[in-house]
């Protein structure tokens, strides 16, 4: 069962990994690029990770569990790309990510040993993936 278990997570990775590659490919050489690569989204983009890295610090040190500091991060993440658009809301994804492995997952760093978590991790990447590029698309059609 272990070896099922193990295949199924390396796959959903290697899914969530590739959606989002190709999500953010597809953005930088979309016609409408410039709309994205805006100035003024860079000094947003600098306070949303500011942001994230304040809410993670927050859930560490009031000991929260990951599962309910997922649910703040995702929540922020779409609220970015709400405010900010979708760049922003995938670069705001992985920063999340990069939090939620290095402090929520054990062994504590970036190597994370335990599939289900690997899972959950992948769960988190698709799922902030894709609502980013939702909000991302109902803002860009709204202007």
């Amino acid at each position: 069962m272990g070896g099922f278990t193990a295949g199924l997570v390396t796959g959903c990775l290697l899914g969530v990994c590739g959606t989002f590659i190709l999500l953010t490919l597809g953005t930088a050489f979309s016609s409408d690029r410039a709309r994205y690569f805006r100035v003024r989204s860079v000094p947003g983009t600098i306070l949303s990770t500011i942001v994230l890295l304040l809410i993670a610090v927050f859930c560490r040190r009031m000991n929260i569990g990951k599962d309910a500091c997922m649910l703040i991060l995702l929540l922020t993440v779409l609220c970015i790309s709400k405010i900010e658009g979708l760049i922003s809301g995938l670069i705001a994804t992985v920063i999340s990510a990069f939090l939620l492995a290095f402090w929520f997952f054990p062994p504590v760093g970036l190597a994370i040993r335990s599939s289900s978590d690997r899972l959950t991790l992948a769960l988190f990447l698709l799922l902030a993936t894709i609502g980013s590029r939702i909000i991302g698309r109902q803002q860009k059609s709204a202007s």
